[in-house]
């Protein structure tokens, strides 16, 4: 878990490989939703930044963000198959 200072950006970023781990891009979208720790969701279903084959990233803005722990979920979509994690920062 990363700690990030409020009023900074917190980059989520992600990496997607395949079986035999080879990076690849989704054949339909990479998405994030991120929602602080037991409340309502902040950013629904965004598309992220492709940096490079199978390199994602999306930056979120803290100010204005109250403290404490967020939960970003990746959803990576491959025509009927979809696959997603999740991962917590917090803003201190």
């Amino acid at each position: 878990m990363a700690n990030v200072l409020l009023g900074s950006t917190a980059v989520c970023s992600l990496t997607v490989t395949d079986s035999t781990g080879t990076l690849v891009n989704p054949a339909t979208s990479m998405k994030i939703t991120i929602k602080p720790a037991g409340g309502a969701v902040l950013i629904d279903g965004v598309d992220m930044v492709n940096d490079s084959t199978g390199k994602y990233h999306y930056d979120f803005a803290t100010a204005n963000r109250p403290v404490g722990f967020y939960e970003a979920t990746y959803v990576a979509v491959d025509g009927a198959r979809i696959a997603s994690v999740k991962d917590v920062f917090s803003i201190v």
